[in-house]
């Protein structure tokens, strides 16, 4: 009870400091659309804010706010793990209850909650935006970049576009910014609905380009063309394996190494998967670097039943011409997995 009123406390503080949040109606006559083409036939908003305003909880919310209205198609908020209207969101309700900080100049936007900062997120869906600014001579505009964390492969990515950390912004330090000018692209392909299911509807453009712009950068390293995917370094427990060790040691005697890939850096992590023959692991982020794989690679992703139709890793396999293949397991849940041997064994 003490932690509500004090948390309502301080929603009522920020409320008198910088007043209350209300949906920014006809946004399209006040802010600045500017098209830039991903190729000669997709193109994408960037949106031009000027004196413009973010705040994020670093969860499910981010606000792009201008006047102390906020911008439906460009703003974001889950309701029940699904993508929801711009009604829905806590700055609505709760307001900016953190102390905002600006930044002369330009700053382009990469926050969408906190999935930025997860690798298959960072990848397919914030890198590409960086992409488009770059093909549209952009980028050397950009004073700040508001990113949803700063981790070692964030950094490596930003690197290859001589983005320099003195230009980084930590949402998760910063959680309420303004600036003179702020860029902001929508979600690239997730509009609506869940996102395992958006993520099913990935444009192959991404693929391609991610494929194209860094297969090449790779560091080599000496390993096995045969890898299994260890996720037990996740800090997330979902697709754990309970009998990881003794898969492991199976696998070790077919000639595979088993691989952590946190441990490894952004281009140890190309070269892992390009010089592949045979992956295996359990469905997680790590199998975004499937996009670094030769054609034909053999690639088994284990998934529970109640997670058997998640198809994101079959459809990029499709674009990339793997042959790809589920390892469906009994379990219902995907927390602390069991994989029997024997599914294993057989798949030799």
């Amino acid at each position: 009870m003490i932690k509500i009123i004090y948390k309502r406390v301080i929603e009522l503080f920020f409320l008198f400091l910088y007043g209350e949040i209300r949906i920014f109606k006809n946004f399209k006559n006040e802010i600045k659309i500017k098209k830039l083409y991903i190729n000669s036939l997709k193109f994408r908003d960037l949106y031009i804010i000027t004196k413009g305003q973010v705040f994020t909880d670093c969860i499910t919310n981010v606000a792009y706010i201008q006047n102390n209205k906020i911008i439906p198609k460009i703003s974001y908020q889950q309701k029940n793990d699904i993508i929801a209207p711009v009604k829905f969101n806590s700055t609505l309700l709760h307001g900016t209850p953190k102390f905002k900080k600006h930044f002369k100049g330009k700053v382009f936007s990469l926050v969408q909650g906190a999935s930025g900062s997860n690798y298959w997120h960072w990848l397919y869906d914030v890198v590409p935006k960086i992409e488009i600014l770059h093909k549209n001579n952009f980028l050397n505009k950009i004073s700040f970049f508001y990113l949803p964390d700063i981790n070692n492969f964030i950094l490596d990515v930003l690197k290859c576009y001589g983005i320099t950390e003195n230009q980084l912004i930590n949402s998760k330090k910063f959680k309420h910014i303004t600036a003179d000018e702020l860029f902001v692209f929508e979600h690239l392909y997730i509009l609506k609905g869940t996102f395992n299911k958006g993520f099913e509807k990935i444009p192959k453009w991404i693929v391609t380009f991610l494929k194209l712009k860094f297969t090449s950068l790779k560091k080599k390293f000496n390993t096995s063309n045969k890898i299994f995917i260890d996720r037990s370094d996740s800090k997330f427990l979902h697709f754990q394996i309970k009998n990881n060790d003794q898969i492991k040691k199976y696998l070790e005697t077919k000639g595979f190494k088993s691989y952590q890939l946190s441990q490894l850096s952004f281009f140890e992590q190309i070269y892992l998967f390009n010089n592949s023959n045979i992956i295996i692991g359990p469905h997680g982020a790590g199998f975004a670097n499937l996009v670094f794989c030769k054609k034909r690679t053999k690639i088994f992703e284990i998934l529970t039943k109640s997670d058997s139709n998640r198809n994101v890793y079959k459809i990029l396999s499709k674009y990339l011409k793997l042959n790809y293949r589920k390892i469906i397991i009994k379990d219902n849940s995907h927390f602390n997995i069991y994989v029997n041997l024997d599914i294993i064994k057989n798949l030799f």
